[in-house]
């Protein structure tokens, strides 16, 4: 078999057996696209040994220069590749079972926004119109991610009660709650305006434009973008940003992280444990500002 026939196959196999989602499946696409440039995708997957995966893993840091974040995800993608190829008896071995490829991630905390920072995004979103608006409310209030909230279709809302169905990773479902009467009440605004007059199905997206056409992540991102700078924030705003501010305030007001977890879709806890870093220097911040012992002393005669 080819490479690039494996590479077809196994989308496939992804999509139709395992079912997962098409932003997932497009990511696998883009990455073992790559691959298949770089080692021509009419060679046998046979003919793939453990120096040419050596070689790709050194082609995508040196001469592509790209992040560790992201070699580490495409030799991922590469690895699953592989295996399944092994489990189809396609091949023998993987080339990765004689590979060793460590490559190390810089600690990094996720971005979010601090609450001032949260309430002048709040106040200037109606600038970008009711669609983005009430996206923008719907990720901060619910921490899905922006292809969940593009994928929500009307038979997913259960708008008296708060109660949204998410289709998350894995196509695994999960409950999200809007709890704000006042979004509530913005929600069922919206699709009598957008919806009221010609609803053809309950499949239906929730966000479609003026003209019915269901809103997509990237025109999410590029409104949330315009509206981090018309809000004068100093880093670059975009939807991921907006996730990591949900949970970080869910926890930093005292929400158990299992909560936060099953709100957030994490499969294991250990993904949710990160925030808990966040909030840990927010409240070494509040400490350094309440200097309890200092202002002691300088009180004392």
């Amino acid at each position: 078999m080819r490479v690039s026939a494996a590479i077809e196959a196994f989308l496939r196999y992804c999509a139709e057996e395992k079912h997962l989602a098409p932003n997932t499946i497009t990511a696998y696409r883009q990455d073992l696209a790559e691959f298949g440039r770089d080692v021509r995708g009419s060679r046998q997957v046979r003919a793939i040994g453990p120096i040419d995966v050596l070689a790709y893993r050194n082609r995508l840091s040196t001469e592509r220069k790209l992040s560790p974040a992201t070699v580490k995800r495409r030799l991922a993608c590469l690895r699953a590749l592989f295996a399944w190829l092994v489990r189809r008896d396609v091949l023998v071995a993987s080339p990765f079972a004689k590979t060793e490829l460590r490559i190390r991630l810089p600690a990094r905390l996720p971005r979010c926004l601090n609450r001032r920072d949260v309430r002048r995004l709040m106040r200037h979103r109606a600038e970008q119109g009711p669609d983005y608006a009430l996206a923008i409310a719907m990720l901060l209030a619910t921490g899905v991610r922006v292809g969940e909230l593009t994928a929500l279709r009307l038979l997913d809302l259960d708008i008296g009660s708060g109660r949204f169905t998410i289709l998350g990773k894995g196509s695994r479902e999960r409950t999200v709650f809007v709890t704000d009467p006042r979004l509530r009440e913005e929600v069922r605004e919206y699709v009598a305006e957008r919806h009221g007059r010609g609803v053809q199905s309950v499949n239906e997206r929730l966000l479609v434009d003026e003209r019915g056409r269901p809103l997509t992540p990237a025109r999410i991102r590029h409104a949330i973008a315009g509206l981090g700078r018309s809000a004068g924030l100093e880093r670059r705003l975009t939807p991921h940003m907006l996730r990591h501010t949900a949970a970080t305030m869910l926890l930093e007001s005292g929400t158990d992280i299992r909560f936060v977890q099953r709100l957030l879709g994490h499969r294991s806890i250990m993904t949710t444990q990160i925030y808990t870093h966040v909030s840990d220097r927010a409240l070494e911040a509040a400490l350094t500002r309440a200097n309890v012992l200092g202002n002691l002393t300088a009180a004392s005669p």
